[in-house]
């Protein structure tokens, strides 16, 4: 760990509240409006507790286990989701397949990365005092953890905002764009005169 723990805490517990909101999102997407007082509650409950065991036990498996039973149920509900949307949309449920597969990608593939970069961090860093000062960074790998892991946060929130335009029947009023086909945006288009 190259972070001090206070700063490691920092860095790992905004993504166990992040991902809460999604988790709020994806149970909530069918309700018109008003709000579930339980589920929130339930939630802070979840996010403070995680806070406050990893304060005591300072085992960083600890946070991934928790953090990890959030996103199994982002991803299970996201999958409920889109088996129903299939039958009614097949547009909406393409477009959300591709937001869904960006998101578990950018998440994975990180997290391979990340864990390549926790084995073998020290034959990497004999790699980068090896290499030209420009070509160090390539091997950075924790680095492409933050990278993807911010694109897989982002489709994982471009996806539950587009789960939301479909479910209150408003998705045929808007559009998904790729920025680089990489960067999924939602707009409303223009109307034209």
């Amino acid at each position: 760990m190259t972070l001090k723990y206070e700063w490691q805490l920092a860095d790992e517990l905004p993504m166990v509240y992040c991902t809460c909101i999604c988790i709020y999102c994806a149970l909530r997407a069918d309700v018109k409006s008003g709000t579930d007082f339980f589920i929130a509650l339930a939630l802070f409950a979840y996010s403070a507790i995680v806070t406050l065991v990893y304060l005591q036990i300072r085992k960083p498996v600890f946070h991934q286990v928790a953090y990890a039973v959030e996103v199994f149920i982002v991803l299970i509900r996201s999958t409920m989701h889109q088996i129903e949307i299939r039958k009614t949309n097949m547009r909406a449920f393409q477009e959300m397949q591709q937001l869904f597969w960006l998101g578990v990608g950018a998440f994975g593939l990180s997290f391979f990365l990340w864990n390549i970069d926790n084995i073998y961090c020290t034959n990497l860093r004999a790699i980068r005092n090896s290499l030209p000062a420009v070509l160090a960074p390539l091997f950075q790998l924790h680095a492409y953890w933050h990278i993807g892991t911010a694109l897989g946060c982002y489709a994982s929130i471009v996806y539950q905002q587009y789960l939301r335009l479909v479910k209150l029947g408003k998705v045929d009023e808007y559009r998904l764009r790729w920025i680089s086909n990489v960067v999924p945006i939602i707009e409303k288009p223009a109307k034209s005169n």
